[in-house]
């Protein structure tokens, strides 16, 4: 039996070479890293891998073969070209996420679920839209990137951030909330700003949200674009 499902892996076009942690979560593998592991990337049971591999018979250098084994039987995944991909397995093994860009390096950044149910991998997208939890201030309304920082206690719940487009248009470039949700009908649990997530989740973020200027959310009229009107209810600290 072959698992259904539309997971299009993988593509980093950007991380180096020996990135031993994600660019949102440390907990994730990136794409490539996982590429090189002849065993695949194991399930914390170690019933589950995840592998990827070239896929030389594509013309995009940065196709892979993907599949998943599960005590011993071997299901085909599709595969495709997602930018900056990142994946970690939920500790109780019955799912892994997915972080990836459909765009460039600073996004726009989607978090995708996939769940062994039954003989099937399930794929869900359980925040299509990060400005349904966070709205930037843009010159243009933009998109925010999300991004999984790390599962909770099994594959019910996730920590996401969402994060303002890294561009110069958008006051507090850079910055983060963080959201704890369930899964898979995406309910909100506990809301995080970017000072409490970085006490508390500190272990488990990437680079790009440890990178994040704290400043902004101090002061965030020290952050916004000249020519951009800020809602003076914005002008204070979270």
């Amino acid at each position: 039996m072959r698992f259904r499902c539309l997971l299009s892996l993988i593509v980093i076009s950007a991380f180096p070479a020996l990135a031993a942690d994600g660019m949102y979560s440390s907990a994730a593998t990136p794409a490539p890293k996982v590429a090189r592991m002849v065993d695949g990337l194991p399930s914390p049971d170690g019933h589950n891998r995840l592998h990827l591999r070239e896929n030389e018979s594509t013309r995009s250098s940065w196709s892979f073969k993907a599949w998943v084994t599960t005590d011993g039987k071997r299901y085909s995944l599709p595969y495709g070209t997602y930018v900056n991909a990142e994946v970690a397995w939920s500790p109780d093994s019955r799912a892994f996420f997915l972080t990836y860009s459909d765009g460039g390096n600073v996004g726009t950044y989607h978090v995708l679920i996939y769940r062994l149910d039954g003989g099937r991998i399930r794929r869900t997208e359980p925040i299509p839209n990060g400005r349904s939890l966070f709205k930037p201030i843009c010159f243009d309304a933009e998109n925010p990137n999300v991004g999984a920082i790390r599962w909770g206690n099994d594959s019910r719940t996730l920590i996401i951030a969402v994060e303002v487009p890294p561009h110069s248009s958008c006051a507090s470039m850079g910055t983060f909330r963080a959201f704890e949700i369930t899964l898979p009908d995406a309910k909100v649990l506990k809301t995080y700003n970017q000072l409490e997530a970085k006490e508390l989740f500190r272990d488990s973020l990437g680079p790009e949200l440890t990178a994040s200027d704290d400043d902004c959310v101090k002061r965030p009229e020290t952050c916004v674009p000249a020519g951009l009107e800020f809602p003076p209810s914005k002008l204070k600290a979270e």
